[in-house]
């Protein structure tokens, strides 16, 4: 079941929505409209950056326990 990011115009409301399918009609929580705008979901990324989190100390094994999975450059 597909997770929708959704926008209301009726009453400025943005909200995410747990659907059967694809085409399953939603509607707002706040105002119950059925006029509401999809969004883009939002996904997560791994950055293949060698710099990327050991320039920002952000490391997400503090650098010396992920194998060099995390791209950091620290091993």
């Amino acid at each position: 079941m597909p997770i929708f990011r959704y926008h209301c115009p009726q009453c400025n409301a943005d909200f995410e929505l747990l659907l059967a399918r694809f085409d399953s009609a939603a509607e707002c929580p706040e105002c119950g409209s059925a006029e509401l705008e999809k969004l883009p979901s939002l996904i997560g990324a791994i950055s293949a950056n060698k710099t990327s989190c050991a320039m920002q100390n952000q490391c997400p094994s503090a650098g010396h326990c992920c194998s060099g999975s995390c791209g950091c450059g620290k091993h």
